[in-house]
């Protein structure tokens, strides 16, 4: 065999081996389930080809060994082998690679279900609507499930966060700022991008004489000025006429401001600056109240209506997503069980008086009889693990299926304190 036959032979033999051997150390040849779920050439053009445009593409991008990639085989594994859950495969493939994020929200929940000892059937109704799952364990029970993101306006927000926490957080200080922009101020724009460096430039000037507090009120690259309160809060001096004019001028000039910075002195020198941001919409006016609450009801009204009539329903919504507007327990109970009505009662003679705090009728659960429960999860992706916090919030409407406190565990953890809305406590 001639020389150069040789070389060519060994070459690809041991690129071969090569690549074998690379597939092997980067846990390509581990994804052996959803390789069988959506196939081996759709697995190498969009989870580990060069440029994936797949959400696990990407996932495997960053790193072959990811924990979304592992805990996705993992969920391919019962879909498939697990006799507890059944589903049609080649539609769940299918939504696997259209719709990821919400299929592995419904699938990852009807595996922690089936994994509970339940029976689960996945779109038990389908091809026609229905609830999202069939839930069987001595009692039947329909779920259905819906991932929540940010709305147009807080992604609007978000983005043009990402822009200023990449201008501002890695620039030592002793300042905290929060910003209040319009939606003038859009992410990655050339205004956000001036107003930023201004910012910049009065923190680098406080850091200098180091005020308690100050205000920027920006309208421009050259029109822009900093007080040290807040100018919209000045107490008016009535008894000299040209002062207010003054006063009034400068308070109407800010109350116009489209983009507003207010710096607070933490009192110590930290390695970044912290940075909050408030949307103001088109209005530059006041900043209004959250509205997350109502969001929430909205879309469990929605999704009620996927649920049979008569039968034991249960509601999931995921709200990851929802964590940079910090929505809390408080906002949760005031979308499921209304509003916290403060009410002043008369307390024993010569004791003052007590606050008796109640519920407005209001809440999502008063207004259905088709919902037992609603379970709000959230999932968090670490270096080491990801972990699920799923709270079951059991409803308080008389008319609905109530359910027992063992059915409630089945779907996650009770929320605190509402264990006496079991139907043992009732």
């Amino acid at each position: 065999m001639k020389p150069v036959v040789k070389f060519v032979l060994v070459t690809c033999v041991s690129g071969l081996i090569g690549w074998w051997v690379i597939r092997a150390l980067f846990g390509v040849v581990k994804m052996k389930q959803l390789r069988k779920l959506l196939g081996d050439e759709w697995i190498e053009e969009n989870v580990v080809g060069a440029e994936p445009r797949h959400a696990l593409g990407r996932w495997y991008k960053k790193s072959p060994e990811s924990l979304v990639i592992r805990y996705t085989e993992d969920l391919a594994d019962v879909a498939l082998n697990n006799g507890a859950l059944k589903c049609d495969t080649a539609r769940l493939a299918s939504k696997l690679k259209g719709e990821f994020v919400d299929t592995i929200v419904e699938l990852g929940y009807a595996v922690f279900l089936a994994k509970r000892g339940c029976t689960v059937t996945m779109e038990p109704t389908a091809p026609k609507a229905g609830p999202d799952l069939l839930v069987v364990k001595d009692e039947s029970y329909y779920v259905e499930m819906r991932r929540v993101g940010l709305d147009e306006e807080h992604r609007t927000v978000d983005a043009a966060t990402e822009d200023v926490f990449s201008r501002l957080c890695g620039t030592p200080s002793r300042y905290s700022i929060v910003l209040s922009m319009t939606n003038d101020y859009a992410a990655f724009s050339p205004e956000l991008k001036q107003a930023s460096r201004r910012v910049a430039s009065v923190l680098k000037d406080l850091e200098e004489k180091k005020p308690p507090e100050a205000v920027l009120y920006y309208h421009g690259p050259r029109d822009w000025i900093v007080r040290g309160q807040d100018v919209r809060k000045m107490e008016f001096d009535y008894a000299d006429g040209a002062k207010l004019a003054a006063q009034m001028q400068e308070f109407e000039r800010a109350r116009e401001a489209r983009f507003v910075a207010r710096f607070y002195d933490s009192g110590e020198a930290r390695d970044g600056t912290q940075v909050a941001v408030l949307s103001l919409g088109d209005d530059p006016g006041p900043v209004q109240p959250d509205q997350t609450y109502l969001r929430l009801r909205g879309i469990l009204n929605k999704k009620r209506e996927q649920l049979p009539k008569n039968s034991r329903g249960v509601i999931l919504i995921e709200i990851s997503a929802l964590a940079k507007l910090m929505v809390d327990e408080f906002t949760i109970r005031r979308t499921l069980y209304g509003d916290v009505l403060v009410n002043p009662v008369v307390a024993a003679e010569g004791q003052g008086i007590d606050l008796d705090m109640s519920r407005a009728p209001n809440g999502f659960f008063l207004g259905t009889s088709r919902v037992s429960a609603v379970v709000v999860e959230t999932a968090n992706v670490r270096a080491e693990e990801i972990t699920f916090n799923r709270t079951v919030y059991p409803t308080n409407n008389p008319q609905a299926h109530i359910l027992q406190l063992e059915e409630l565990k089945l779907f996650g953890e009770i929320g605190e304190e509402l264990e006496n809305l079991c139907f043992e406590k009732l």
